[in-house]
């Protein structure tokens, strides 16, 4: 199956606060996540996520999942895009570490001065960029150094910043989970000026992009479902106090939802509802498929 042959779908996923309440275990989400890949993989496509660079994170495990599969391939089936507010966090050898770990299937690219630069770990180092651009670092003190050339661009915009720089990469998005921002669970503050995965929506709808919201696992995806009139406002899932720019958020929502084509309603809520993961993943992929052929 290859109908999405040299596609790149972006993924947008993240744990919910609100996953238990409905009644799935985290590793639910992880079964979503992998199926998804393995499906539009083999259809075909590419994988874009803008990640964090915790080994223990979803990056991560995305990544290993499919190095076992992959491997082989000749192009990477993944690119990972790592805002500069991670990069920045991460040390010289944090970051090479983790270029090293995903190098069999991961093309890493870094947004940076509000552009994509081409990362990789080699035998000296780190290449930074390509062609006559193209620097070497060697150690944490020359990373720091090049770093420090630029002056850090604020929290919420370099994050919207390279949100944009993944939508305009992309061919089509698809929303799993999201923080919420709930004010009795510090774990839940998202960074950035509202929710990563309200706001990807957002740019993916504003730019015409197939975007799919998978709610059934819950978090901002479910309220990005319903936002757009693709589930009812009574699957709204009851919950305390939120950051403010939460519901200031979905309204930016609510304004797109001619964005979804009335001929692919009726299966946009029944994914939005499907927690199925491997049916729900061949699901996703058709979908795509038949939004491509609208357009």
């Amino acid at each position: 199956m290859t109908a999405l042959k040299g596609w790149l779908v972006a993924l947008s996923v993240s744990d919910a606060p609100d996953r238990a309440r409905l009644g799935l275990p985290a590793r639910e989400v992880d079964r979503a996540l992998f199926s998804i890949c393995t499906v539009l993989v083999r259809a075909g496509a590419k994988i874009v996520y803008a990640g964090n660079l915790d080994p223990k994170g979803l990056t991560f495990s995305m990544f290993r999942h499919l190095a076992g599969a992959y491997s082989s391939g000749s192009e990477a089936p993944f690119i990972h895009i790592v805002p500069e507010p991670i990069l920045r966090g991460a040390s010289f050898v944090e970051f090479n570490n983790a270029l090293r770990e995903g190098a069999s299937v991961v093309k890493t690219l870094i947004h940076f001065q509000n552009a994509l630069l081409l990362a990789r770990s080699v035998d000296d180092g780190l290449r930074i960029g390509e062609g006559p651009s193209r620097i070497r670092l060697a150690d944490d003190e020359q990373f720091r150094a090049w770093l420090g050339l630029v002056k850090a661009v604020e929290t919420a915009t370099a994050y919207s910043s390279a949100r944009k720089a993944v939508t305009g990469l992309s061919n089509a998005r698809i929303l799993l989970g999201g923080k919420m921002g709930l004010l009795d669970n510090p774990q839940d503050a998202y960074l950035g000026a509202m929710p990563g995965i309200v706001e990807e929506a957002i740019f993916a709808l504003e730019s015409g992009l197939p975007c799919i919201p998978l709610g059934a696992f819950g978090g901002a995806s479910r309220d990005v479902a319903i936002a757009l009139n693709i589930l009812p406002q009574r699957m709204r899932i009851p919950r305390g106090a939120q950051l403010p720019t939460y519901d200031m958020s979905l309204k930016s929502v609510t304004q797109l939802r001619d964005r979804i084509p009335a001929q692919l309603r009726k299966t946009l809520s029944a994914l939005a509802d499907d927690d199925r993961s491997e049916a729900m993943a061949y699901d996703v992929a058709r979908t795509l498929n038949e939004w491509i052929d609208l357009r």
